[in-house]
């Protein structure tokens, strides 16, 4: 079994049981994704909160300071992924901050998992 569809499952399986999904968010509410074309973002999510503090930690981010903020998985589903201003092309899966290697996630991967809980 490949460590990436290990990784995938229990990210799945944490935020099933959990009900949430964290990202990171600034103090002036902005939320931490990285642009990866004109049209689109990668947005970091994380599965509890203790992964964004350790993603926080190492990613040494400049400018304003990011904390963990948890959003429902039912509105981050519904609405989050629908919202076509937001620009979500892809998410980027429990990244720990020292590798530049990450999961990647497509949201229709992510709302066809859902399905699957």
């Amino acid at each position: 079994m490949a460590v990436e569809y290990l990784g995938e499952k229990i990210f799945l399986q944490e935020i099933k049981a959990s009900g949430e999904i964290w990202v990171a968010r600034s103090s002036h509410r902005n939320i931490y994704a990285v642009q990866i074309d004109h049209s689109g973002f990668s947005l970091p999510v994380w599965s509890c909160d203790w992964r964004v503090a350790e993603f926080l930690k190492n990613a040494r981010l400049v400018g304003p300071k990011y904390e963990p903020h948890a959003v429902s998985l039912e509105v981050f589903t519904a609405a989050w992924l629908s919202d076509q201003g937001m620009a979500i092309a892809e998410l980027q899966i429990n990244p720990d901050g020292r590798s530049t290697r990450v999961l990647v996630m497509m949201p229709d991967e992510l709302r066809a998992a859902q399905g699957q809980m």
